[in-house]
């Protein structure tokens, strides 16, 4: 995704630095190619590149 798509307080799906696969993370900045993300299951903060951001499947209007 990129820095104009990414919004801080909403949710998403992110291949956070330092974890496997995707998480649920909730983002708290967005920088240019980066953003600071609380990770919703483990309640720790995080970095994700935009890159690597998903739309959470709660999000997804059908």
């Amino acid at each position: 995704m990129e820095k104009y798509q990414v919004f801080p307080g909403q949710n998403y799906q992110a291949n956070v630095i330092g974890f496997t696969g995707l998480q649920e993370v909730s983002v708290i900045h967005v920088y240019e190619n980066t953003a600071t993300v609380l990770i919703k299951e483990t309640a720790e903060t995080g970095v994700a590149k935009l890159c690597n951001f998903l739309v959470g499947a709660s999000q997804l209007v059908s």
